[in-house]
């Protein structure tokens, strides 16, 4: 079955929410924003927009192949040094943390003054690590979920403005 769970107007406000948010954080120099791609990058933009001033980078990664998850590989590094500054790491969805916790562990040893985690979503029962966090909305149920960057099983979908939900069946 699905349905839209966040509409536009939804996601745009908390999305300047969590702007904000890191507007507030001191920092003695911009931050460094670093997008996850692909599923991050309508996040990610709409994110940037609100941000005083960052320096911005991508890495991309991949562990999913045929909706089964694997060892992550990442397929394009960042280029920023971040030795001494304050990186936000940007992701669209905090899963089973494979990829979130690959990730900041890897980058945590190129010793950034700070590192915090900033996902638009986290699941409810997602395994809990000890960082810096941001999230936009906590999952309450197992939907799978589609738009604003998030893809379907066919690579599709990435472009809607919004997020709908496909609730697994558990028949």
């Amino acid at each position: 079955m699905e349905t839209v769970l966040f509409t536009e107007r939804e996601l745009q406000n908390r999305v300047y929410e969590i702007s904000q948010e890191i507007n507030n954080i001191p920092t003695v120099q911009p931050p460094v924003l670093l997008c996850v791609l692909n599923g991050a990058f309508m996040f990610f933009t709409d994110l940037v927009k609100n941000i005083d001033e960052c320096h911005i980078d991508f890495i991309q990664c991949k562990s999913y192949v045929d909706n089964k998850q694997y060892q992550l590989v990442i397929t394009k590094n960042k280029d920023i040094n971040i030795e001494g500054r304050d990186v936000y790491l940007i992701d669209d969805i905090y899963d089973s943390g494979v990829t979130m916790d690959t990730l900041y562990n890897k980058l945590k040893q190129e010793n950034p003054n700070s590192l915090t985690v900033v996902t638009l979503f986290k699941r409810w029962d997602s395994p809990h690590q000890n960082y810096n966090s941001i999230t936009g909305f906590l999952l309450q149920d197992e939907s799978f979920l589609v738009g604003y960057g998030l893809d379907d099983e066919k690579g599709l979908s990435r472009n809607l403005p919004y997020i709908k939900g496909i609730l697994n069946d558990c028949n």
